[in-house]
């Protein structure tokens, strides 16, 4: 867990494994080092370069010998801060890269649960405020857990309302609140894919173990979506 929290500060598993070995051994040589974290001497030589670096490590010669020191742990925060200046600074140039190539490029393709939220996302960035949903089976809501219900709550404060087409043996349970409009279709229709549409997105959710989104950015697909979802919710509503 210690070397996963120094990971995540942009540490390297070997960098994170001789910082917390001086951690505990306080002012040590590179034999010491090296005997207690199981790397070659010349790798640790180049580790605590880099250390020294990030200003995580100091070095003293004593008696014609050089002993290195841990600098304390809340040298990581500045690391941490230093980082997300480099970031910021060079995030104007990278959003217009993004950009430039968002207006050739209209198919986003996401997996993983970290993934599907990014499609989720960019739902809310649509200025409509209606999300049309074919394909409801609560699949979304077990699958992303409380990512779903935070995003949920953006939804509701950006005040998009939901029009949702839910499969049959999903009535009984509770499906949205108040900000939402549900019917139901026939179990026979029932696939593994989710449709949504809000704006210029059709957002296709694959609901299976290796879950993916595919996004679709165009204006027409994304109308014709609609109309399909609007003949589908007249046929429910004659039966």
């Amino acid at each position: 867990m210690k070397e996963e929290s120094l990971m995540a500060a942009g540490l390297t598993l070997n960098e994170a494994k001789v910082y917390l070995a001086l951690l505990k051994l306080g002012s040590a040589s590179v034999n010491d080092i090296t005997k207690k974290v199981d790397i070659h001497r010349v790798n640790v030589y180049d580790i605590l370069d880099r250390l020294k670096e990030k200003g995580l490590v100091s070095s003293i010669m004593t008696k014609g010998k050089r002993y290195y020191d841990p600098v304390e742990p809340t040298q990581l925060m500045k690391l941490i801060e230093s980082k997300e200046e480099q970031v910021k600074q060079g995030l104007p140039e990278l959003m217009l890269d993004f950009t430039l190539k968002k207006e050739k490029q209209d198919v986003f393709y996401f997996k993983g649960p970290d993934g599907v939220m990014n499609a989720y996302r960019m739902m809310l960035e649509q200025s409509d405020k209606t999300l049309y949903a074919m394909g409801g089976s609560g699949f979304n809501r077990k699958f992303l857990k409380h990512r779903h219900t935070i995003w949920d709550a953006e939804r509701k404060k950006l005040g998009i309302k939901v029009k949702a087409l839910y499969y049959e043996n999903m009535k009984g349970t509770k499906i949205g609140d108040e900000t939402w409009e549900v019917k139901f279709l026939p179990n026979e229709f029932q696939n593994p894919t989710m449709i949504d549409i809000i704006g210029n997105l059709v957002v296709i959710l694959l609901a299976t173990d290796n879950v993916m989104a595919i996004v679709i950015e165009n204006k027409q697909l994304a109308d014709s979506y609609k109309k399909h979802f609007e003949m589908l919710w007249d046929f429910v509503a004659k039966r």
